[in-house]
C-alpha cells in the first residue's frame, strides 16, 4: 500500500442555513495553512439532501500529526476556527487507511464529471473493529465491481477515544450508479443496519472546495 501519510476527518453537524458560511470559513482557514510543510491536500464535502444529519465532511491528508500541529500555530487560523463553535458540533480524529479499493476499468468516458461521495461513519467499540473489517471488505468488493464506481477508502481511527472508529469514503460517477449498485441483489446489505443507530450513513455528499 502506498504511503498515505495520516488523514484528518472532521464531521460537521450544523444547521442548513449555516453551511454556506461554514464553507467560506473553511476555505479561509485552509487557505492559511495549505502551503505549510507536511500538508498534502484537503477536500470539503457538502451534503446533498438537507435531511442528512451531517452537513459537511472535511478530509485532509498530512505527512504527520506533528506537521499539522505546527501549521495550526498560525494565530489567524485559530481565530477563524473559533467562530464555528457556537453553532456546529464537530467530531473528528486522525485516521490511517485500513483498506483501499480502486475501480478496475468500470468508469466509462461519460462518467468523468464531479460525481458524488458516499460517507459511512461507524461508531463501534474498539474491540469490534477487527471483527468488522472483513465484513466491510466483503461488501465493498461486491460494490466496486459495479459500473460507475471510482474508489473507496476505509479509515481506521488512530486513537481509541475517537467517536467514529471507522469511516469509509467512496466516490461514484453519479447518484444513479451508486443506487444501482446498492440495490443489486448480489450485494450484501448495508452494514449500518447491523450496527444500529450509532452509525451515520450512508450519507451523500459532493466535494465543494479542494486544496
Amino acid at each position: 500500500m502506498p504511503d498515505n501519510g495520516i488523514t484528518l476527518i472532521d464531521t460537521w453537524d450544523l444547521p442548513e442555513e449555516r453551511i454556506d458560511e461554514s464553507i467560506a470559513r473553511w476555505r479561509e482557514r485552509v487557505g492559511l495553512i495549505h502551503t505549510a510543510p507536511g500538508f498534502r491536500n484537503a477536500r470539503l464535502h457538502r451534503r446533498l439532501p438537507p435531511e442528512f444529519r451531517l452537513g459537511l465532511v472535511n478530509v485532509a491528508h498530512w505527512d504527520s500529526v506533528e506537521a499539522r500541529d505546527a501549521a495550526l500555530a498560525n494565530p489567524a487560523f485559530t481565530a477563524s476556527a473559533a467562530t464555528s463553535a457556537s453553532y456546529a458540533t464537530v467530531r473528528g480524529g486522525w485516521y490511517e487507511v485500513a483498506a483501499e479499493l480502486v475501480a478496475a476499468g468500470n468508469v466509462s468516458d461519460g462518467d468523468e464529471g464531479p460525481g458524488i461521495t458516499v460517507v459511512n461513519a461507524y461508531e463501534l467499540p474498539v474491540d469490534r473493529v477487527d471483527e468488522f473489517l472483513p465484513r466491510w471488505l466483503g461488501r465493498a468488493e461486491s460494490m466496486n465491481k459495479a459500473s460507475g464506481f471510482r474508489d473507496e477508502r476505509l479509515h481506521r481511527a488512530v486513537d481509541a477515544d475517537t467517536d467514529f472508529q471507522l469511516v469509509s469514503i467512496a466516490r461514484w460517477a453519479s447518484l444513479g450508479a451508486w443506487h444501482s449498485a446498492k440495490d443489486d441483489a448480489r450485494v450484501p446489505p448495508e452494514l449500518s443496519a447491523l450496527l444500529g443507530p450509532s452509525t451515520v450513513g450512508p450519507a451523500l455528499f459532493r466535494a465543494v472546495v479542494e486544496f
